[in-house]
């Protein structure tokens, strides 16, 4: 008799453990769960990059990816679990076209300094490129999406210009997005007057760089602000 629930109760423990090991795992933090999430646009490496803070190995916490089914599953609290649904709904849109709306200044340009232009000079730093007045010689506004080029050129007073370069990665985030932007500026009969790659947030005005290709004019300064259209 003794035998029998002796092995009877090495059964039930056996279970108890079986058990265990199939469902959920349990500690100081709470049970984890398991749960995958379905891709629409975003790429399973993307997405493993973004939750990757929110998945916490020292307690059990797991992230697999699939390529071919475009998943990834994720092992974490329920709590955590929903976060991260939340995270990936944000993320998982499809690219946002962008708008961009350059401005080319030219620095101690003549007259009087222009009003409409004094986001410029609030945008310039303090100890460098300050200059005594500005004036706007040309713009261009550019729609493209990401891993696109873009090229325009642009009447401006005293000569044309070519705004010339390439949309990179498009990260869209609550309350705003950025744009990797790689831009070159060209004068005619000048060339290239700088070229350089930044990275914008949406709505922010950059003030890109400045140079004085024509020694008996001002600086040239080229300003660039992105705007997010979302489908």
């Amino acid at each position: 008799m003794k035998r029998a629930m002796a092995m009877g109760m090495a059964m039930a423990m056996a279970v108890v453990l079986a058990l265990g090991a199939a469902g959920c795992w349990s500690d100081e933090y709470g049970d984890l769960d398991v749960r995958t999430f379905q891709l629409e646009y975003i790429d399973p490496g993307a997405a493993y990059q973004i939750i990757d803070p929110y998945v916490f190995v020292d307690r059990g916490g797991t992230i697999s990816t699939d390529e071919q089914t475009r998943t990834i599953t994720v092992r974490e609290t329920p709590e955590m679990l929903e976060r991260i649904s939340q995270v990936l709904e944000t993320y998982d849109q499809p690219a946002p076209s962008v708008k961009l709306h350059f401005r080319i200044i030219e620095a101690d340009g003549g007259g009087e300094p222009d009003p409409a232009l004094q986001d410029i000079a609030d945008a310039l730093p303090t100890d460098v490129f300050r200059f005594r007045n500005y004036r706007q010689v040309a713009e261009a506004v550019m729609m493209g999406r990401e891993w696109t080029s873009i090229r325009q050129r642009a009447a401006g007073v005293g000569g044309g210009f070519l705004v010339n370069g390439e949309i990179g990665e498009v990260r869209v985030a609550e309350g705003g997005g950025t744009v990797q932007l790689g831009v070159e500026l060209l004068q005619d009969n000048f060339g290239t007057v700088f070229e350089t790659h930044v990275n914008v947030r949406e709505g922010q005005l950059l003030v890109l760089g400045s140079a004085q290709p024509d020694p008996d004019r001002g600086a040239i300064i080229l300003a660039v602000q992105a705007e997010l259209l979302r489908p």
